[in-house]
């Protein structure tokens, strides 16, 4: 009988030390968990950021080059109804302005002709790095090394060196 008593006694439950150890192992989970996702969030907000910068710059690139190729003068003056301009390149029946929007950081191209405007939004530059992180560093009033060369410079992170997009223009009136 004191064998089949022994055998029918199973120890249940947890040690006070293992249930000492548990209590410390969830709650060191329980302290660095959230600051583990804090810091993951802001990661990726500054990721976002620097990719839409990329991508921002990456549009310009795209039109910037072939706007200045064809332009027949190069000023900041306003055209199409547009105020705030970084560079506006006009050639004979057509005006291209490119505009930076402080609310909003949009970085837009307007393309005016005589059947009206249309707006190409370029990307979201941080407005928060600059109140003006595209410039024109070169062509219209300011100097340049050679008159035919329009410079735009685009600062989207203020720990990295701005991106300096420089195009030649083919024609010389201006």
């Amino acid at each position: 009988m004191s064998t089949q008593r022994a055998s029918r006694r199973t120890e249940s439950g947890f040690t006070l030390t293992e249930l000492l150890v548990t209590i410390v192992i969830v709650g060191m989970i329980g302290v660095l968990l959230p600051k583990a996702i804090v810091l993951g969030l802001r990661f990726t907000a500054g990721t976002e950021k620097r990719v839409a910068a990329t991508s921002a710059v990456g549009s310009l690139n795209r039109y910037f080059y072939g706007d200045v190729q064809s332009a027949d003068s190069v000023t900041t003056d306003p055209a199409c109804g547009v105020a705030d301009v970084i560079v506006h390149l006009s050639r004979p029946g057509t005006d291209v302005v490119y505009t930076f929007d402080r609310p909003t950081g949009a970085l837009n191209r307007v393309k005016c002709t005589d059947a009206g405007a249309v707006t190409t939004f370029l990307g979201r530059l941080d407005n928060a790095t600059s109140t003006h992180p595209v410039t024109l560093s070169c062509g219209a009033e300011t100097s340049c090394a050679s008159p035919m060369e329009v410079t735009l410079t685009v600062r989207s992170d203020p720990a990295v060196a701005p991106t300096a997009l420089t195009a030649v223009r083919r024609s010389s009136a201006s």
